[in-house]
């Protein structure tokens, strides 16, 4: 058992990874937008080549903009917009707090200057505070309507906040605005993957590489969709290209990974995975699937570790929980078993799978009152729950019910199940 997941939306000038953790791409087209649409005046912040020039290194535009802040040469517009391109370069450099200073400075001598709010907004929502990114993506909006970059970036915080709608009409708006905006018909393809309409979701992606072939992220979700369909050679395809165009993409192998585990080539999907916990010791998704790997090739004890792993990277993780038990119950430790599924069922009490999995722990252990009980819990959850069926017909026989055995595993038999592991 392993979670499934869709790739995060693309911030405009940076490429976002859900919570808590990003990627980030070059502000380019924040500065093209901007500073082409106010170019400084002559011989002002441009002689201490305090520019936003992309192409200069970041630390080298802030000692720049320092020195032009520094100088006591510059005051309004002009002294914010040295304080907007270094909170800029800040951001790129990752000190998200030093730029979210620069762009408060910035608003203060000129609350004018949409790409400030667009800067502190990415910066916000860095930090995972979406109410405050969402207020000053509106500001911006409302400072410069015709804006695509805004209006994208602001469908990223609705559809992070989980507000597919709003994410969506912010999405078909950004590609109005620009038709060549690879980025928003990316982001509007991945909401429409949300909402189960993969057909639309396809025809985006598929647009998104048209206007930008080098686009790796577009190729990645794409393949999660063909993925999705169960055409794990056409997504296999698609994650083959989003790894050439970039091979330092964690989530591409982990995605490539999970594609092998559904064709059962396990010695490709392991391998994938390997390469995802090098690029990204974090990737909680990569050592959880690793180790159902693993579980399959009866190597327990690396399966219990990688789930172990995969639960310390992120504790609330029902299915590294279950699959832990799982193997702990393999192992015939069954009171670490029911340990794992019982806080698998606390964090989510309606997650059946858990249920199932205890029940066969206490049928294990010979506790067969629960093991029903537990069954029971799985089949009201989910109705055509089989293999819960079949095994409490098997818990029923332990427990002296013939009768009530032969009716539970003739209804699990009757709607396809044979004798489940």
């Amino acid at each position: 058992m392993f979670s499934a997941a869709i790739r995060p939306p693309d911030v405009g000038g940076g490429t976002m990874k859900a919570p808590p953790r990003f990627w980030m791409k070059p502000l380019a087209a924040i500065f093209a937008l901007v500073f082409a649409a106010t170019p400084l005046r002559a011989q002002t912040l441009k002689e201490t080549g305090c520019t936003g020039d992309s192409a200069v290194p970041w630390a080298d535009l802030i000692a720049t903009c320092d020195k032009a802040i520094d100088s006591g040469r510059y005051a309004g517009k002009e002294l914010a917009k040295a304080f907007g391109i270094r909170g800029n370069a800040y951001l790129e450099s990752g000190e998200v707090d030093h730029a979210i200073a620069d762009y408060d400075r910035s608003v203060e001598l000129d609350p004018n200057a949409s790409y400030v709010f667009n800067g502190r907004g990415s910066a916000y929502k860095i930090k995972g505070d979406l109410d405050r990114a969402l207020s000053d993506y509106v500001q911006g909006i409302r400072l410069d309507p015709n804006n695509a970059i805004l209006v994208n970036n602001r469908g990223v915080t609705y559809q992070l906040k989980g507000d597919l709608d709003h994410a969506l009409a912010d999405y078909d708006r950004a590609t109005q605005l620009d038709p060549t905006y690879a980025l928003a018909f990316h982001n509007r393809g991945q909401v429409y993957q949300g909402k189960g309409d993969l057909d639309r979701a396809i025809a985006d992606y598929d647009q998104a590489i048209k206007l930008n072939p080098n686009y790796a992220a577009a190729f990645e979700s794409r393949g999660s969709v063909y993925g999705n369909r169960g055409d794990q050679d056409r997504a296999i395809a698609d994650y083959n290209e989003a790894i050439r165009l970039n091979p330092r993409s964690s989530h591409a192998f982990y995605d490539r990974g999970m594609a092998y585990v559904f064709k059962t080539d396990f010695d490709h999907a392991l391998a994938d995975l390997n390469e995802a916990i090098k690029l990204d010791g974090n990737n909680a998704d990569a050592f959880n699937s690793r180790g159902y790997i693993r579980q399959i090739e009866g190597d327990l004890d690396h399966a219990i570790a990688d789930y172990s792993e995969a639960i310390r990277l992120r504790p609330t993780y029902i299915f590294a929980y279950n699959n832990r038990g799982v193997a702990y119950r393999t192992k015939g430790d069954y009171d670490l078993a029911i340990a794992d599924h019982g806080e698998a069922i606390r964090l989510d009490p309606a997650f059946a799978i858990s249920y199932y999995s205890r029940g066969r722990a206490f049928a294990a252990r010979q506790d067969i009152t629960r093991a029903i009980a537990d069954y029971d819990e799985a089949i009201r959850l989910r109705s055509n729950y089989t293999a819960a069926l079949y095994w409490r017909g098997e818990a029923k026989r332990l427990g002296g019910d013939n009768a009530g055995a032969d009716a539970d595993i003739a209804a699990a038999q009757k709607l396809g199940q044979k004798r489940p592991n």
